[in-house]
């Protein structure tokens, strides 16, 4: 076919290739991304409760996938220590008993004390300043969840800025469970008429202080104050599961009770 005629507005669209009519469909990986982004933040932040299934067939309903981006979700949080499955392959949130804190708790004090050490040996000025920028956005956080997420970000930094690559790596196996745990801390300050946000950017600037000192004594001492104090708190009141019930049955003792009632047999004796 001969083309006797072409204005130029019709070359200018037949030269180039056409703009698709609408966003290309994310590849599969990027769409199991986010389902993991959305469904993390919903578990760690409360919104979805401990214990409550996650059924394929559902999520996928939900977030208009496939099966398979919810599957590859699933198990990504499992290896955050988010979910949990059964024999049976059935998926629910994991519910975090006080064994858990305490272990979670004990994880914390031997890799960030021993960050806290490395970094005070050497602090510089702007690490100062990322810290306090840290803890300002703290005191106006409009939500618990994002107090949470900050404080978390900030034991980050304190990690990031030891420079010891092993065990930030190892950090960051327990990194998405702390900010579970915090975040249910957090939670229960509130609900017992505490403010969360002062108890939290109080504690914070004594750690910066210690840290800043550069005396790596005094900043791995604070660290592991600092995480110890949280673990009194989240085992002040927890809550009994009735799924396991042997696990959870010493949960309202604090370790300052333990430590009084160690100290009372020991008079005994």
């Amino acid at each position: 076919m001969v083309v006797k005629s072409v204005d130029s507005f019709s070359l200018t669209i037949y030269s180039r290739p056409m703009a698709p009519s609408r966003p290309a469909i994310p590849r599969r990986q990027n769409l199991a991304e986010e389902i993991t982004r959305q469904l993390r933040s919903s578990i760690v932040q409360g919104e979805i409760q401990p214990g409550t299934p996650l059924a394929e067939p559902v999520l996928a309903a939900q977030f208009g996938a496939s099966r398979a981006p919810i599957r590859e979700a699933l198990i990504a949080l499992e290896r955050d220590g988010l979910v949990e499955f059964n024999d049976r392959s059935r998926t629910r949130v994991r519910s975090l008993t006080a064994e858990d804190f305490q272990e979670i708790c004990s994880m914390r004090v031997a890799l960030e004390s021993l960050a806290a050490r490395f970094a005070a040996q050497h602090w510089i000025a702007a690490h100062t300043d990322l810290i306090e920028e840290n803890i300002a956005r703290q005191e106006t956080a409009a939500t618990l969840g994002e107090l949470s997420h900050l404080d978390v970000e900030m034991h980050a930094c304190v990690v990031r800025f030891s420079g010891h690559r092993r065990l930030m790596a190892a950090w960051a196996g327990i990194r998405w469970q702390f900010e579970m745990c915090l975040a249910y801390t957090h939670r229960l300050q509130q609900t017992l008429d505490f403010e969360p946000r002062r108890i939290t950017v109080d504690s914070h600037r004594r750690l910066l202080a210690a840290l800043a000192s550069g005396d790596p004594d005094r900043a791995s001492e604070t660290m592991a104050t600092h995480i110890e104090g949280s673990l009194e708190w989240s085992l002040a009141k927890f809550p009994v599961s009735a799924d396991d019930p042997d696990r959870s049955k010493n949960a309202r003792k604090t370790r300052a009770e333990a430590r009084r009632e160690d100290a009372t047999h020991e008079k005994v004796a």
